[in-house]
């Protein structure tokens, strides 16, 4: 999905950028580099231009001076991703254009009867969080990025999070969107209705493409109600094996209440605690898997939030689902645990040259165990001693997933056997009935391992919906599709026949 190469000399363009833009919305060169780089400083590219609009109508005009310069654009939000997939393809030879959403950062509406927000793409999400919380609401994603991932960026890859189970992921949260097209025409589709069935619910398309149909400038979220009161238990499990059935049993007594699940496992917790000396790892039982649950609700005169975590974790012992557990008894302890969780360790720092190979898989909830047993036997018939590293959000099957050379393996061997690892690792995932990219989007890192997964009528209906709408293929190019399909409409066959080349 190329068009022909810009007619207008780098000079030029950002002579024009001038015309369009006050200074403060130009990023200087000598200030490119950190808009260039990736979160893990793996990939590195080169620009034409930084620009940093303020509003709206800014960012459409540079879209129609793009477009009509055939200029790529790559829309970056907090630049926190790990798939590459706000920065430019390294050595392109295509004239591209990083436009930060950085100074969209207006909140501008909360409406505490509807419970919605109204927020511009560059507010982050601990923003967004604030002030819901001002208006005794709570906005439900979170992770560990908080402070950094904008909403423009995790609308973009469906961001996910600790608290999916309770209150879903960005794809939930939505209500509406504005977005600034390829050619700069602007759709306004901030509606703040939690029903509308007019139709193809066409903000569904932008949520999750990862900037390749266009920039998201502004969005409508939904807000829930605040618990006033959470409760949380760190849980030891006897085994595997046990993981879903009390995972059941904690949902179905009180599924109303449960906001959190997280599957930890006790290496991670040892690393975290070893590196992080504010940390604090309670006294349980030792075993190798333990659980973080947590309850969250209305703090009743019967402290009913509290009485309920304690009942099913008492139930819980009683079937041998547990061996031990810990409940947090202050909301400093409260926090300790969740900043446990939050500080696991990649696999990365379980080797001393940070040898890894990093997974974001999602199977259904009742493959997790079966798919951590299986995992363990297919990488090591790869490259023997490899070991594997996991946690995750349970309720919705997402697993972090890393693989790290063992004290036996042979290290020569693992640093050559990278692509066979990652495709063992991604048929399993399959195998399953899962998916290679739970919550961190596919970008340009993972693109390839994409063609796996779908089938060729789904790529032909995503390539034809990206031609429709970005005929020139200039929104952040090399992006998600896989390079064989990603080719101008009248190369995208039609038809069930259609073959990948």
């Amino acid at each position: 999905m190329t068009g022909p190469r810009s007619g207008v000399a780098a000079e030029e363009f950002r002579r024009l950028l001038t015309g369009l833009l006050e200074p403060v919305a130009i990023v200087p060169s000598d200030d490119h580099q950190r808009y260039l780089v990736d979160e893990r400083r793996r990939i590195r590219a080169d620009a034409w231009a930084v620009v940093r609009p303020g509003s709206t109508e800014q960012v459409a005009a540079v879209m129609e001076l793009c477009a009509g310069h055939d200029v790529a654009v790559v829309p970056q939000g907090g630049n926190t991703g790990l798939c590459g997939g706000s920065v430019p393809q390294p050595g392109s030879s295509r004239p591209t254009l990083v436009l930060s959403t950085s100074r969209l950062n207006r909140i501008r509406d909360l409406n505490p009867v509807r419970a919605t927000a109204t927020v511009e793409a560059g507010v982050t999400i601990q923003a967004v969080q604030e002030a819901a919380a001002g208006a005794d609401l709570l906005f439900g994603p979170d992770w560990g990025a908080r402070g950094t991932a904008q909403i423009g960026g995790a609308i973009s890859t469906n961001a996910g999070g600790l608290n999916v189970i309770r209150w879903g992921g960005l794809r939930r949260q939505v209500l509406g969107l504005e977005v600034v097209l390829p050619d700069g025409r602007v759709w306004d589709g901030l509606r703040p209705l939690y029903k509308d069935s007019s139709g193809v619910d066409l903000k569904q398309l932008f949520i999750g493409a990862e900037g390749t149909l266009g920039v998201v400038t502004a969005a409508v979220v939904a807000l829930q109600a605040r618990p006033a009161d959470h409760h949380s238990a760190l849980v030891a499990l006897p085994d595997i094996d046990t993981l879903l059935p009390f995972f059941t049993h904690v949902r179905g007594r009180a599924n109303e209440l449960l906001s959190g699940f997280e599957l930890l496992p006790a290496e991670g917790i040892a690393r975290a605690v070893a590196d992080v000396p504010s940390l604090q790892a309670p006294t349980l039982a030792a075993a190798r898997w333990y659980a973080l649950v947590r309850y969250s609700g209305d703090d009743g005169t019967d402290d009913r939030v509290a009485q309920a975590l304690t009942d099913v974790l008492a139930a819980a012992a009683d079937r041998s689902l547990i061996t031990d557990a810990v409940v947090a008894a202050t909301p400093v302890q409260e926090q300790n645990l969740w900043y446990l969780r939050e500080e696991l360790p990649s696999g990365r720092r379980f080797d001393e040259r940070g040898r890894r190979h990093k997974f974001d898989i999602a199977v259904p909830v009742d493959m997790i165990p079966p798919f951590i047993r299986r995992a363990d036997t297919v990488v090591d018939q790869v490259v023997p001693g490899v070991r594997t590293y996991i946690f995750g959000h349970v309720g919705d099957g997402n697993l972090h997933f890393s693989l790290y050379p063992g004290p036996d393996a042979d290290l020569d061997r693992f640093d050559d056997a990278g692509a066979e690892l990652v495709s063992a690792v991604d048929r399993l995932t399959w195998e399953f009935g899962g998916s290679i990219s739970a919550e961190h989007g596919i970008g340009q890192e993972m693109r390839a391992r994409l063609v796996g997964q779908k089938s060729d009528l789904e790529f032909e209906l995503l390539a034809r919906l990206k031609n429709t709408l970005d005929p020139q293929g200039i929104m952040n190019p090399g992006k998600v599709l896989p390079e064989s399909w990603d080719r101008p409409v009248h190369e995208v066959r039609s038809g069930p026949t259609a073959q990948r080349s």
